[in-house]
């Protein structure tokens, strides 16, 4: 099994290498920006803390949830990082244009007049 697994890795590693660094600069800087929420920002750190420290709230004698509470609890606290944060601010820190729907597709605008109605 290593002898198939770590020339694998070798294969993927420069593809996703420079995605992981991007995502996790990302992660470095919204957990310090002030635009994004308190708690928000909190999270990352804690879920870290939860992963470092050994104690656990799930015990490792359940067969499989047991073993990866760890991941499970970075992913979650990773997820809601990105997800809840304001939206300009995460393309912002990930090097994503700003987003303006104004211009996306000329055939979907519809072209009209209004005018003021009294009642």
């Amino acid at each position: 099994m290593h002898r198939l697994a770590y020339p694998l890795l070798m294969m993927l590693l420069p593809r996703f290498l420079p995605r992981l660094l991007k995502y996790a600069l990302a992660v470095w800087r919204l957990t310090f920006d002030p635009r994004v929420n308190i708690v928000l920002r909190a999270l990352v750190p804690a879920a870290l803390l939860y992963v470092l420290l050994p104690t656990d709230l799930v015990r490792d004698k359940i067969p499989i949830i047991g073993r990866f509470d760890d991941v499970i609890v970075f992913g979650v606290a990773l997820l809601f990082l990105f997800k809840l944060a304001p939206r300009y601010v995460v393309d912002q820190h990930l090097g994503n244009p700003p987003r303006d729907h104004a211009g996306d597709d000329p055939d979907n605008v519809v072209d009209g007049q209004s005018r003021p109605v009294d009642d």
